[in-house]
């Protein structure tokens, strides 16, 4: 009996049975999920933010703008010796307050008392040698009236002898030394006339070494007033660079003073700024400035705008003079509050309120609506809380404000104001 071949089935079952299980599975999952039950839908419900707001109101309000200074003092000065000398006595410290003319070092006065003597002893020894050529002026006036008789009588013996000469009656030795008498006195008249002509020159020679004798003296009088170091005006001692033994020499620095009156504070001004200030300071406006030192209120003036700008500033410096009793000292860090012209028709705003730079949000039926704004400067309210000032046409009064900082603020989210 032949064997019968085997079928495809046969053949291939090991693989084929898998598959059928497999697609069997597949089918039984589909269907399953075909007709699980499906829950019912919820719609989803839109976020609502719970924020505050402020009423919309235009005011008058003078922005204040606030600027970071430093104190400084253009009347600064360093003390210096003018002469070689010890230092005999400190009378000051560190910090003092002094007035003016108060005596702050003294400096060995020996030497300078000895040139002082020296040179007053060359004066009056000029002025004694003045007195002398006054007195031999007059003498030679006198004298000079004596020697013209003196020449007329020597002329009148000489014309005698001449006479007798002539008749033989005198001998020629005798009309030699009549002549011989008479060129002598002459001569004599000359030199008579010729110190009395040259008495300007001489005394000319004199006052003007009386003039340097003189210049000397008071040099040396100034170095004798300069042994005394006082104060050239009202201020403080800021650093002092000697004590008593020092020996010091013309030119070294020996102390540093401030003049407290003159104090200023020096604070850059931003840019945008420089147009309202120059042009209150051309209508001669006071800009007034307010501070906080150490606790206490200084008030401020701005004087004057500087006339340099260092590379690299946008703005420039300007310096306030402080009016107020407390100065403090130079080289102090100061926050300052100025005060500029009065705006109109501004809102006051904190500073939450603002997004970026001039943008702000109103509340309409509920949602958010950005609105653009011009930045028109800083204030404080009465309670001293920081406000930013900005202008807008587009936003009337009593409109509501967000004043909440909400970091995904767009137009048209739903908020919700809270009481």
């Amino acid at each position: 009996m032949t064997e019968q071949s085997p079928t495809f089935y046969q053949r291939h079952k090991r693989w084929i049975l898998p598959i059928v299980i497999l697609m069997i599975a597949v089918a039984v999952f589909a269907l399953l999920r075909a007709t699980k039950p499906v829950a019912p839908s919820r719609p989803v419900a839109e976020k609502v933010w719970n924020v505050r707001a402020l009423a919309a109101e235009h005011i008058a309000a003078r922005p204040q703008l606030t600027l970071f200074g430093r104190i400084e003092s253009p009347d600064s000065s360093t003390l210096s010796s003018s002469v070689t000398a010890h230092v005999l006595e400190r009378h000051v410290a560190e910090g003092q307050q002094v007035e003016q003319d108060d005596l702050l070092l003294q400096l060995d006065d020996r030497d300078a008392r000895l040139m002082l003597t020296q040179r007053q002893a060359d004066v009056e020894r000029i002025e004694a040698l003045i007195a002398a050529e006054k007195v031999r002026y007059q003498a030679d006036l006198r004298a000079l009236k004596i020697e013209r008789e003196l020449v007329t009588i020597t002329e009148r013996t000489l014309e005698r002898y001449k006479n007798l000469s002539s008749r033989q009656v005198a001998s020629q030795n005798q009309y030699d030394d009549a002549l011989r008498t008479k060129q002598q006195q002459s001569l004599s008249l000359n030199t008579r006339q010729q110190s009395i002509n040259d008495h300007p020159n001489r005394l000319a020679q004199l006052q003007a070494q009386l003039k340097q004798a003189t210049a000397l003296r008071d040099t040396a009088a100034l170095d004798l007033e300069r042994t005394q170091i006082r104060a050239p005006f009202p201020g403080r001692i800021a650093s002092i660079s000697v004590a008593a033994g020092d020996r010091v020499r013309s030119g070294d620095a020996l102390l540093n003073i401030y003049n407290t009156d003159a104090l200023e504070v020096r604070a850059q001004i931003p840019s945008r700024y420089l147009p309202t200030v120059r042009n209150q300071l051309s209508n001669q406006q006071t800009i007034n400035a307010s501070a906080q030192l150490d606790g206490e209120a200084v008030e401020l003036e701005l004087e004057r705008l500087a006339a340099a700008v260092d590379g690299g500033r946008a703005g420039i410096d300007a310096l306030f003079s402080i009016s107020s009793d407390y100065k403090g000292e130079p080289g102090r860090a100061i926050s300052m509050d100025l005060l500029l012209p009065a705006e109109q028709q501004v809102l006051a705003l904190p500073p939450q309120a603002i997004f970026g730079t001039d943008r702000i949000y109103t509340i309409i039926d509920d949602r958010l609506t950005a609105q653009t704004v011009e930045k028109v400067g800083d204030t404080r309210n009465e309670q001293g809380q920081p406000r930013v000032l900005v202008r807008s046409q587009t936003i009337p009064s009593g409109a509501q404000i967000l004043i909440t900082q909400l970091p995904n603020a767009v137009s048209g989210l739903l908020v919700k104001v809270a009481e």
